[in-house]
């Protein structure tokens, strides 16, 4: 689930995330269900950065534990279950 869909996203547990080049920060990309599913999606995503010749690159399959934010009009502070 790409990022764009994020508001219709009932309960996404895990994500994935893109180091920059510069190693300053890292860009939240895609939504997963499962650990394996967000494991298997950075496993693609590094053989086409290095199939595209990129040589610095990492990416990150991380488990979402706790949201806080404005949802919806809705102030939101909760934790992942």
């Amino acid at each position: 689930m790409a990022v764009q869909d994020l508001h219709k996203a009932t309960d996404p547990k895990y994500a994935v995330f893109m180091r920059s080049e510069s190693g300053h920060s890292a860009k939240f990309t895609y939504l997963h269900e499962s650990l394996e599913s967000a494991i298997e999606s950075c496993r693609k995503f590094a053989a086409s950065a290095a199939s595209h010749g990129k040589l610095d690159f990492t990416y990150y399959a991380v488990e979402i534990k706790h949201r806080v934010g404005i949802e919806h009009g809705k102030i939101v502070d909760q934790a992942m279950e």
